[in-house]
């Protein structure tokens, strides 16, 4: 795919999340106003044909605006503390500047939580949905006053790609402050864009990886991975006067895009793929075999069991040698597991004095993640 065919697609979505980072709407550790009117100037524009969805950063940024601060902590409370000062700031912001334009907003405050559990997660989708059918402007951000530094995304590029998976979007928009993927840092003289992004690009340049600064690793592995879904995703440089606006209707104008996959997986799998495990099976080859042949997991086929899970969560599944061959959702805890693995289905009613199924993984509820092209 070319940048011409790009964004020949991208004119043609109907539901697009466009991801909004801090050091685009902030300036020397406030909103930067003028630059969020200009966004959302342009966001009114496409949004008559389109369904946006928006997932934005900058509550921190305004709560230390809010208290005189030119230093961002890095105490988590004190940050927590200034997101929850900030937010309301934030979304009157977007509230007043969208109103202008007839746009009528709401606030979606997510963790990462909501996003693990599938139920919370079928729950926050209707809601989304629903505020979509009523023609709202959805303003997404991490519930940073609440969450656990270790379960964070670690900042809303991914949460972006959580939310595209969500709601089944066209499109994934990241606003930056650089123009997008780079071979070298941007402020060297011999740097060049790289527009078009896949899964065999080259990241490491002369032993350096491309990825090890600002920000743009995570805004290149949520861009990867809704390319997975067949999804169209780019990284825009949203300090650029109508950047969005330029992206549609400039053809010169400079961005990095994903190259969407042809073979994909659906929003079930992607949300699989995705979520944090609770824990671990080792399966023989057999039983590795027969993921390859899409066929469950079966009790027969596991060998050792590790961490302590339960029934309906996310479980690796990893080989004797310790690869992750797939993801899926286990009809049985750990315990359960530990007393059947090895054992015939036939033989699961004598063991634990009932049965949920025949098999540990049903294939629906299983994403592969090994590449198996070249066995």
């Amino acid at each position: 795919m070319d940048k011409r065919e790009f964004k020949r697609r991208l004119a043609q979505t109907k539901r697009i999340v466009i991801k909004i980072g801090s050091g685009v709407i902030s300036n020397n550790g406030s909103i930067d106003e003028d630059n969020l009117r200009t966004i959302v100037e342009d966001i009114a524009s496409i949004g008559s044909k389109k369904q946006i969805l928006i997932v934005s950063s900058g509550a921190v940024a305004s709560g230390m605006n809010i208290m005189g601060l030119k230093k961002r902590p890095d105490n988590i409370v004190n940050l927590q503390a200034l997101a929850s000062l900030g937010q309301p700031e934030l979304i009157n912001t977007y509230k007043r500047l969208f109103e202008e334009f007839g746009i009528k907003t709401s606030q979606i405050l997510i963790t990462v939580d909501d996003i693990q559990n599938r139920r919370r997660f079928i729950n926050a989708k209707n809601t989304l949905l629903t505020l979509l059918k009523w023609g709202i402007l959805p303003i997404i951000n991490e519930n940073d006053t609440v969450v656990i530094k270790e379960l964070r995304f670690g900042d809303n590029d991914n949460l972006s790609y959580h939310i595209l998976n969500l709601i089944e979007a066209d499109a994934l928009i990241i606003l930056s402050t650089i123009d997008g993927l780079y071979t070298k840092n941007p402020t060297d003289s011999e740097a060049k864009l790289i527009e078009a992004i896949d899964e065999t690009t080259d990241f490491e340049d002369r032993g350096i990886s491309l990825l090890g600064s600002g920000g743009i690793k995570t805004k290149i592995e949520a861009g990867l991975n809704a390319a997975k879904l067949g999804k169209l995703a780019c990284i825009v440089n949203g300090k650029k006067p109508h950047a969005i606006k330029r992206l549609f209707d400039d053809d010169g104008f400079r961005f990095s895009y994903f190259i969407p996959q042809k073979q994909t997986i659906n929003s079930k799998k992607s949300w699989i793929i995705n979520c944090m495990p609770s824990g671990v099976v080792v399966i023989d080859r057999g039983a590795e075999k027969n993921i390859l042949n899409n066929k469950s997991l079966l009790p027969s086929g596991i060998k050792k069991v590790y961490g302590g899970f339960g029934r309906g969560d996310v479980i690796n599944i990893e080989n004797e040698e310790g690869e992750l061959i797939a993801k899926g959702i286990t009809n049985y805890d750990s315990s359960e597991i530990e007393k059947i693995k090895q054992h015939h289905s036939s033989e699961i009613v004598n063991i634990l004095g009932y049965k949920y199924s025949n098999d540990v993984v049903h294939i629906d509820n299983m994403a592969p993640t090994k590449d198996y092209s070249e066995d």
